[in-house]
């Protein structure tokens, strides 16, 4: 799953990040473990070492928390004594050496969502204890990923109207009646009006519209709209996005491919179809209320196992 990507490449990002200056507060810590008055005071000195960290406490092998949580605003011994095992997140497999991350948990305190760096503390290969950083997810400042849902994937729907597919037969809708014009005015509201992002529904003929000069909105409209020769006044001119994943010239063959999938079948035929230029993928919910993401360039290929 494109998600499951993107995931594991921010924590590798956070792990480059944390790795290096939570290693040297680690060897300090452990030169500090004997008295626990100046593993204290090593984790107050070094706090600034680490970047974004919220809080910063040691556990002994046991992971019995033996430190002070030292914070920047307030420190507090609350939780000393307890084990990780009593934390709000789960840690996984604890690290013999280097650093792990643990899952992503919500702060009883703040209610923020947070995540953990655990390192081990050792001495001579022997395994004293860990080193627990935690941070406040939106103050670390991970970078976008380059993984999208290109991937072709497919949801089944509402196991009720599965089973009834074959006891309806499609409406011609005014979309329908009147799709070749539709085909045309979306060409061009893409290519040229700096509209990224379509949903057409033919059953309720309507489409949703997303543009690229104001993305956080979107604009409904229906077929007597779309074939308004005034809704060029509506979009003014734009330069087509030089992000676009989607070649100009292929716009007009995924509409017409949406029209072919919604007229090859009068069980199971198309009921919706989006594309959006910006990240390439196209989106298919059919009367089996089954619906379909994939690839603007799988979806135009003939050979590919979505057709067969």
């Amino acid at each position: 799953m494109w998600f499951k990507q993107a995931i594991l490449y921010r924590k590798a990002v956070l792990t480059q990040m944390l790795e290096t200056p939570l290693a040297a507060l680690a060897a300090q810590c452990a030169v500090a473990w004997p008295d626990g008055g100046a593993l204290d005071a090593v984790l107050r000195a070094h706090f600034a070492t680490v970047p974004h960290t919220r809080r910063l406490y040691v556990c002994d092998a046991d992971t019995r928390q033996r430190s002070t949580a030292v914070a920047a605003e307030q420190s507090t011994d609350q939780r000393r004594g307890h084990l990780l095992a009593e934390q709000p997140y789960d840690t996984g497999t604890l690290p013999f050496r280097g650093m792990v991350l643990t899952s992503v948990f919500l702060d009883e305190e703040t209610l923020k969502r947070n995540i953990a760096a655990i390192h081990a503390v050792t001495e001579q290969d022997a395994l004293l204890g860990f080193l627990v950083a935690e941070f406040e997810l939106e103050a670390i400042p991970l970078p976008q990923s380059a993984f999208t849902g290109a991937a072709w994937t497919q949801y089944k729907g509402d196991p009720a109207i599965r089973s009834t597919v074959f006891d309806q037969r499609r409406s011609r809708s005014r979309l329908d009646q009147h799709i070749d014009q539709v085909v045309d005015t979306l060409d061009g509201l893409m290519r040229e009006h700096g509209i990224y992002h379509v949903i057409l529904h033919f059953s309720s003929s309507r489409a949703i519209f997303w543009v690229y000069d104001d993305p956080y909105s979107y604009r409904f409209h229906g077929v007597d709209e779309m074939l308004d020769p005034e809704i060029w006044l509506a979009y003014p001119g734009r330069p087509y996005p030089d992000r676009a994943k989607v070649a100009a010239g292929k716009i007009r063959a995924v509409l017409e491919r949406f029209k072919a999938l919604r007229e090859s079948d009068e069980n199971i035929y198309l009921r919706s179809g989006s594309l959006n230029i910006m990240n390439g993928i196209v989106g298919l919910t059919f009367s089996c209320d089954g619906s379909h993401y994939l690839a603007v360039d799988e979806f135009l290929d003939q050979q590919h196992p979505f057709w067969t």
